[in-house]
């Protein structure tokens, strides 16, 4: 995967609550950090990906870990970085700067639809689109990604989204699966983590399907 250089490529992760939001945060830093990208979190005070990364630090001091920012501080800093990650909504001021917005969905019919019952949430979108196209002349990477919690894995996303994609022009990326992998990072392991000394031993086929799944989408964000 390739980045500008000196210049933060701004990523915006939006879902509801419940949708795997911060777990897709810290698994997506985490990638990046892995492929050598100098990465940050933007996080408020209270978030509890504060407290896994911090339980992170204390507990595998050798693992790469992603530098936490505050709203205050971004403007000033977010341009030391490779990669700067936020958990936000469409309408947040942070958006403003953004190259890529992913809206993270649970795969079933209900979230499929949301598109066409939530006007207001693509009018937020397009208002966004319109506004970095005319501060930064460039459009926005507008990608949703397919959480998927049933038992049975998916490989492509599903048939509604692929309707809705060519109607509000977002890209849909592979989704992912329910992976005992990423119920780890609330210890502070990602889905990269278990390729690295000490924690080989430990490796699992599950652990290679979610490592193999983020790894997809940070190509397909920057694709």
């Amino acid at each position: 995967m390739t980045m500008a250089e000196n210049k933060a490529h701004i990523i915006i992760i939006d879902g509801a609550s419940g949708t795997g939001k911060k777990t897709l945060c810290f698994e997506l830093a985490l990638v990046l950090l892995y492929n050598q990208q100098k990465t940050a979190l933007v996080l408020s005070d209270d978030s509890p990906l504060r407290q896994t990364l911090e339980l992170r630090k204390a507990r595998f001091p050798e693992l790469p870990l992603p530098t936490v920012l505050s709203r205050k501080d971004f403007s000033e800093k977010a341009g030391n970085y490779n990669a700067v990650i936020i958990p936000a909504s469409a309408s947040d001021e942070l958006a403003a700067g953004a190259e890529t917005f992913i809206t993270l969905l649970p795969k079933n019919k209900r979230a499929s639809s949301r598109f066409k019952q939530d006007v207001m949430y693509i009018n937020n979108l397009w208002e966004l689109k319109k506004k970095i196209a005319s501060g930064y002349s460039r459009s926005l990477n507008w990608v949703v990604c397919e959480n998927n919690l049933t038992d049975k894995n998916a490989d492509e996303p599903s048939a509604e989204l692929f309707q809705a994609a060519k109607m509000y022009g977002f890209r849909l990326c592979p989704p992912l699966n329910r992976r005992k992998a990423y119920l780890t990072n609330n210890r502070g392991l990602s889905a990269q983590d278990k390729t690295a000394t000490p924690l080989k031993d430990s490796l699992t086929y599950d652990d290679i399907c979610a490592k193999r799944e983020i790894i997809k989408l940070a190509e397909f964000i920057f694709s």
